[in-house]
């Protein structure tokens, strides 16, 4: 980092506010008022009111905080500032879940100084779980510790992925997944990023990978899968997140790197630090 780190008030105001306005983001996943649905960048992936509303409630938020702070939003926010900070937020990450009903979505907020992820909330509203960390600190959730798993052998491994929208991508991913579905125990595929990497963080899966995800989808995550005792990997370049835990580490990356180079992946090659 080029800035220093803040100090430890300074972390626990930051930390505070991502909480609530975690809370009050998820006031407006509580009242499912979706309103129009449109589409992003293909028809199968939507944005509602929710998002939009959820979104407003955030960066208004942080605007009266901290006017100089920097803000990127999934659904458009791209303000620059000049305190050093700029807050990442996902205000729906899993749309399509919501939408369906399905429980798996969330509120993802989190502040990075000099592009490193120091604060990380994710608030599971479907489960009314609030995933917390700083740089630094443990990880919680909903107050208790939480702590990657010790898992060393990938063939036990329980790991978690997502898929794209567009249906080419997708049949690339499923090539992809047909390499490693025989070298784990199993996958899981639950639809929302942030909370697939909480999942990690707390042991529910012992590691997690996808390709395609945006900044918005993992920063929150990141910080609290490393806040958990684990390792997690964000490359700007493939878009891809992989975490685990560290005895995992190793395997997982070149597990994963394999199958990419298996199915051809052009995502994948032979150079690529994963």
């Amino acid at each position: 980092m080029n800035n220093p780190l803040p100090s430890s008030e300074e972390l626990k105001e930051l930390l505070d506010l991502a909480v609530d306005l975690s809370s009050q983001a998820g006031k407006v996943h509580f009242r499912r008022d979706t309103g129009h649905v449109d589409s992003k960048s293909t028809i199968t992936d939507p944005v509602s009111q929710v998002d939009r509303d959820a979104e407003q409630i955030i960066t208004a938020g942080i605007g009266r905080a901290r006017p100089d702070d920097g803000i990127l939003g999934e659904e458009g926010t791209d303000t620059q500032g000049n305190s050093g900070f700029r807050w990442v937020i996902d205000p729906l990450d899993g749309t399509v879940n919501y939408l369906y009903g399905f429980p798996s979505y969330s509120v993802s907020i989190a502040v990075e100084l000099d592009g490193v992820p120091i604060i990380g909330v994710v608030y599971d509203t479907a489960h009314d779980e609030m995933y917390v960390a700083q740089i630094g600190g443990a990880a919680t959730n909903n107050g208790g510790y939480i702590h990657v798993t010790s898992c060393r052998d990938l063939s036990t491994a329980l790991l978690g992925t997502g898929f794209g929208y567009d249906p080419d991508v997708r049949k690339q991913q499923a090539v992809i997944l047909a390499e490693l579905l025989p070298q784990v125990r199993d996958i899981r595929r639950a639809g929302s990023c942030a909370i697939d990497l909480c999942s990690v963080a707390s042991g529910r899966l012992d590691g997690f990978y996808e390709t395609g995800v945006q900044w918005w989808d993992v920063a929150a995550g990141v910080a609290i899968v490393r806040s958990a005792g684990g390792i997690a990997l964000y490359e700007p370049l493939h878009k891809r997140v992989i975490a685990s835990g560290p005895l995992l580490w190793e395997q997982l990356c070149s597990t994963v790197k394999e199958a990419e180079m298996a199915a051809g992946s052009p995502t994948a090659p032979p150079s690529a630090n994963i």
